[in-house]
């Protein structure tokens, strides 16, 4: 059997057993994909604004308020704030922007999201128990 040949059968044998992990685990109604893909920096720094987790390793929703001026902000806008928090899960971090402080106590995020077809921002402080929306407004490009 040629070099050749014995790279094909691994590497074909490979991905048939690769294709059938990811069917059957997409599959599941547990939904392990969303637990595994929270491993990337954006999407930990959403869930630590969203979500806390209890020593148990349960998570439950985070208390999400908007401060006043903000509230005016997001009404002048004419957008809602049911919309603001759910696009926030979608939202991208932006951790070289000079508003992004993950080393102060409490931390601030300066999060791009989308509502309709306009990039609006959102200046975010994370708290143990609960996070504040600090600012809002339409993103600059």
């Amino acid at each position: 059997m040629t070099k050749g040949k014995r790279f094909f059968i691994f590497f074909s044998s490979a991905g048939i057993m690769t294709f059938f992990l990811i069917f059957t685990l997409s599959a599941r109604s547990d939904k392990p994909f969303d637990k595994y893909m929270q491993w990337t920096p954006n999407q930990k720094v959403i869930s630590n604004i969203l979500e806390r987790t209890n020593p148990k390793n349960e998570v439950f929703p985070k208390r999400v308020d908007l401060l006043e001026s903000t509230k005016q902000k997001v009404e002048k806008l004419n957008v809602t704030e049911l919309e603001v928090l759910h696009s926030l899960r979608e939202g991208d971090v932006e951790f070289f922007h000079e508003l992004t402080l993950p080393r102060q106590k409490p931390k601030q995020y300066y999060i791009l999201i989308e509502i309709g077809e306009v990039e609006y921002f959102v200046l975010t402080e994370v708290h143990h128990n609960y996070s504040d929306i600090i600012d809002f407004g339409i993103a600059e490009d």
